[in-house]
């Protein structure tokens, strides 16, 4: 029985040893009293478990894009994965420089999870050929879609329909279960025909309340916060983490 007990704990701190770790920010860029303080809460979860990377959800600088040195030294010093929203526009060759990548869309693996960064300010023809072909060959455990206007939300923007009529039946057809975006400046977790989409826009910029809950929304707040994304080959957990540590909601998906 002893035995039998260690042999199990072993395999759970493989497991947890094993999963891969990501930040999450969104609407981050902004000259406010939150920013700083999201930023100090992820170093200071870093410290204590490293992240593999920090994923941004877009709207990286305000107002016009132009990237801050001083925002991103907050930071923790880890590899950034960048998502670019409407206030990245203007300035978007830059911030592709800043972040050594050749276009606002692409994708990265991190051991079980491979996340698929789209371009929602000019999601054209060509990008959607891309992201096909990317989903169909992907072999990764876990798919996650990050892009910057969400498909649902109940907050001041709202869902996006044209991105979700062009988006959801890929998502569908190549069990993509997670969809992370920003833009609503507020947390909200949504069910949708067996995908979860969460809107993580709390990184920085000032906040907005909500406009009368959609029949997906399933968890809401109006609070600053950050994600912590891990990933192994059976779980995916997401937990959304206010500036002073406070959990403002934890979910995990399973195989």
């Amino acid at each position: 029985m002893l035995l039998r007990t260690l042999i199990l704990l072993l395999l759970l701190l493989g497991s947890w040893v094993c999963a891969q770790r990501l930040a999450v920010i969104g609407d981050w860029g902004a000259a406010s009293p939150h920013r700083p303080k999201v930023a100090q809460a992820m170093r200071e979860t870093h410290e204590q478990r490293p992240f593999d990377g920090l994923l941004t959800l877009g709207d990286n600088f305000y107002p016009r894009g132009e990237p801050v040195q001083a925002f991103l030294d907050e930071l923790p010093r880890v590899r950034i994965y960048p998502a670019f929203g409407n206030h990245d526009v203007p300035a978007l060759g830059a911030q592709l420089k800043l972040f050594g990548v050749e276009r606002p869309y692409y994708s990265f693996r991190l051991g079980a999870l491979e996340v698929f960064v789209v371009y929602s300010e000019g999601f054209d023809p060509a990008q959607r050929s891309w992201l096909e072909a990317a989903l169909r060959a992907s072999r990764a455990p876990w798919k996650v879609l990050a892009l910057h206007r969400p498909l649902y939300s109940s907050g001041l923007h709202g869902g996006s329909r044209s991105l979700r009529s062009a988006l959801e039946p890929l998502l569908l057809r190549y069990g993509v279960r997670l969809v992370l975006a920003g833009h609503d400046h507020d947390y909200e977790r949504l069910e949708a025909r067996g995908i979860t989409h969460v809107v993580c826009g709390g990184g920085g910029a000032y906040l907005r309340g909500f406009l009368k809950a959609v029949p997906q929304s399933q968890v809401r707040a109006v609070a600053a916060h950050f994600g912590v994304l891990e990933a192994s080959d059976e779980r995916l957990t997401f937990t959304a983490v206010a500036p002073e540590k406070e959990v403002l909601d934890t979910f995990t998906l399973k195989r």
